[in-house]
Parts: C-alpha cells; structure tokens; sequence
C-alpha cells in the first residue's frame, strides 16, 4: 500500500496525478502501454541530502505497492526507480519528491520519469519537470530523437495533461537507466 504523505499541496502540485486518465488514451490512440517502471531523477548534494535519501528509501521500503532501486549515473544524478502500476509509480515519485523538497532539495530534482511501450514505435518516455510542472514527451531513437513520434504524443496529450508547449524546454535524458 503506498502512504501518501499528509502536507498541505499547491494545486500546481498535483499535476502530475493527471497522468492517471493520460496513459488510458496513450493505450487507445497509440497501443502504448506503461511498462511499470518510473524514476525520480535528483541531483546528488551534500550535507543532510544523504538524510533525504534515507527518508525517501525507508519510504519505499514501507510501501507494499512498490518496488524499487537506486541507480548513481555518470553524470551525477541518483535515479529512485520504481515499479508498479501507474498510480503506484505516480504516487511514490511524488512522495519521494515531497520528502526531498522537505529536506531543502527541491531544486535538485531534475524529472520524473514514466516509461511506455508502443507496439508500432517503441519505447519513449513521459518526463515531468518539477520546476514547470509540466510534461514532454521524449523518444528517442539510438542517438537521435524521433521528433514526429514526440509530436504526435504530444498532440494527443495536450488536452489531458500539462504539457510544455516550448519545444526548447524539452530536454532530453539520455542514458535512462530503465
């Protein structure tokens, strides 16, 4: 069972939660399926970030709904990555979220990550930036991305979700660890 953490939320905040009825239209429109994995990605730091990191794992570790890993990457970010369903994985990211912000890190949270499966294209990922508390889509192909497909996702979602209309802020994320 996933505790969700009792704070008083900004409804900025709970954006990400529209991504409950978004993946049911990603299903119909494109076959594409959540693959039961996510990540929150944050900056490492200093000082009592290995404190928050601690709150966020014993977190994790009480949840019955999900499970998960923490990967450190080159670049120097920890991936919290969950497994669950999407209800799941929203509500653990955004927990973790609200356990670094409580430590004095929200600006170290770089994204959520939800990856999904479409039968026709492939793997892609929805991103949610913590700072616009928007969406993007992000698919990438090797090297390069798939600026169509990422398009046409967006297209389908603009109406559901918080997208970022700014393609510039679309970043990517290369090397995602799941």
């Amino acid at each position: 069972m996933i505790l969700r953490r009792g704070r008083g939320r900004k409804d900025k905040d709970v954006s990400l939660f529209a991504l409950t009825q978004a993946h049911i239209t990603l299903d119909v429109k494109l076959n594409a399926r959540f693959t039961g994995s996510a990540a929150l990605c944050v900056k490492e730091s200093t000082g009592v970030f290995d404190s928050a990191v601690e709150d966020a794992k014993g977190f994790l570790e009480a949840s019955s709904d999900v499970s998960y890993r923490v990967e450190r990457d080159r670049y120097g970010y920890m991936w919290f990555i969950i497994g669950s369903g999407i209800e799941g994985a929203m509500a653990a990211l955004d927990a973790i979220a609200d356990t670094f912000t409580e430590h004095g890190f929200r600006e170290q949270i770089l994204a959520g990550v939800f990856a999904f499966n479409s039968e026709r294209r492939g793997r892609f990922y929805l991103i949610y930036n913590y700072r616009s508390n928007r969406f993007y889509p992000f698919a990438p192909s090797s090297r390069d991305r798939d600026v169509e497909f990422e398009m046409l996702i967006y297209s389908l979602l603009k109406d559901e979700l918080p997208m970022e209309k700014d393609r510039a802020r679309w970043y990517p994320i290369w090397d995602i660890p799941f």
